[in-house]
């Protein structure tokens, strides 16, 4: 969290849009290249990739066809209209309760639920952030529901809501 604030703090000198000043031999020789719209721009931004052998060493060596529960199970069991604890039991015989993914990190299903974990954890610092900020400004209605849904967030998080 910690290396995510310092980035925000210390990123770029140029907050307009991304300009690459150095280009990798791979990335310029493949022609890499990627474009966005900037909402605040108005504009698609389009810009030159880098690093593109360390993430593409990143990808591969993350990426797996072992999955703990079969792609097919899963989107089946979706489309029939299942729920969450029906799909669970009809794959382990019950229903998950907190990180059952921290045992699971090798499949590709581990790391996808390990990767939605911290990115929806991220939000809890920024709403309990929010939340002090609303308290001090004397706006304690939203500093009230901003300080409920950070800690409805942080206890999904840490598994203590079920999802069935």
């Amino acid at each position: 969290m910690l290396v995510i604030v310092y980035f925000l703090f210390n990123g770029g000198g140029k907050t307009e849009y991304p300009e690459v000043e150095h280009v990798d031999p791979l990335s310029a020789k493949l022609g890499l290249k990627g474009a966005y719209w900037e909402g605040s721009l108005g504009k698609i931004v389009q810009y030159q990739l880098i690093r593109s052998l360390p993430g593409a060493l990143t990808f591969i060596s993350f990426t797996t066809r072992d999955n703990f529960v079969p792609v097919s199970y899963w989107l089946s069991a979706v489309w029939k209209g299942a729920s969450p604890s029906q799909i669970w039991q009809g794959i382990t015989g019950s229903l998950p309760m907190g990180h059952w993914y921290f045992s699971h990190l090798t499949t590709g299903d581990g790391l996808t639920a390990l990767g939605i974990s911290l990115a929806v954890f991220s939000v809890v610092p920024a709403l309990l952030l929010s939340s002090a900020v609303l308290f001090k400004e004397r706006d304690v209605l939203y500093g009230i529901l901003t300080l409920i849904c950070g800690v409805i967030v942080l206890t999904g998080v840490l598994g203590l809501i079920p999802i069935g």
